[in-house]
């Protein structure tokens, strides 16, 4: 039943994921908790998205914007390797409740005040937005919501800010997993739950990828900021139940 379940769980995610640029964490994690340790949800988590993210990275990897994403990069990835290395050690509860807030906050200000909100492909607009992302993924495997609010406005079309993304989360994950494994968190008795999860994954991202050239980028937009909102309201449930 568990491995049914993960399957379902990764599919349906992986098809969020290709169709909106990010959200498999979140949505992964909801259910995944209630089935492993909680370190071992998150890395089976990102060990799962490797598949998928390489997919879109290699795929349309003539499509990245690397001058964009550059500025954005580098603090994530420093940033992130370094706290998922010291968040075994951290109590993240008050944390992932305030971080909650902050995300349902962005995304109504985006989706009822984004004409006079203009996000520009700058260095410190890169370098804050990567910082912001490197700081949830290393604590939470969660940073997702600050590459869609970086990369939707810098990128020109959806195939464009799909291939920024996953060549971030590609990039990032190439660098946590071998920390995450080192600490521990997988087992023997789990490694067929990663089998299960990669080819379940494969299955939702090649669904998604349909999806996903057909969709317009006002719609894309729209769905983005919609699921950072739920993203905000699932990690203060999480805490506050």
């Amino acid at each position: 039943m568990h491995y049914f379940i993960l399957a379902c769980i990764c599919i349906l995610g992986a098809m969020l994921q290709a169709t909106i640029g990010f959200g498999f964490p979140v949505f992964a994690m909801i259910f995944l908790v209630m089935l492993f340790p909680f370190a071992t949800a998150v890395t089976i988590t990102q060990f799962a998205g490797l598949l998928g993210v390489g997919y879109f990275f290699l795929k349309y990897r003539n499509h990245v914007h690397w001058k964009v994403l550059f500025p954005f990069l580098i603090p994530a990835m420093a940033l992130g390797a370094f706290l998922t290395w010291y968040s075994m050690s951290i109590p993240v509860a008050g944390l992932k409740i305030c971080l909650g807030l902050v995300l349902i906050a962005i995304a109504l200000l985006l989706m009822f005040g984004r004409r006079s909100i203009s996000v520009k492909p700058s260095w410190r607009t890169g370098s804050l937005l990567g910082a912001i992302s490197g700081l949830l993924n290393g604590l939470f495997a969660v940073g997702g919501p600050p590459v869609a609010l970086y990369l939707l406005p810098a990128t020109d079309d959806t195939i464009s800010y799909i291939a920024s993304a996953n060549a971030y989360f590609f990039l990032f994950k190439l660098v946590s997993l071998p920390i995450r494994f080192s600490q521990g968190a997988i087992a023997t008795e789990h490694l067929g739950y990663l089998f299960v999860s990669l080819l379940s994954m494969t299955v939702g991202t090649l669904i998604g990828d349909r999806i996903m050239r057909s969709l317009r980028k006002a719609l894309l937009e729209r769905l983005v900021y919609l699921f950072v909102a739920f993203s905000g309201v699932v990690i203060m449930l999480q805490e506050v139940l």
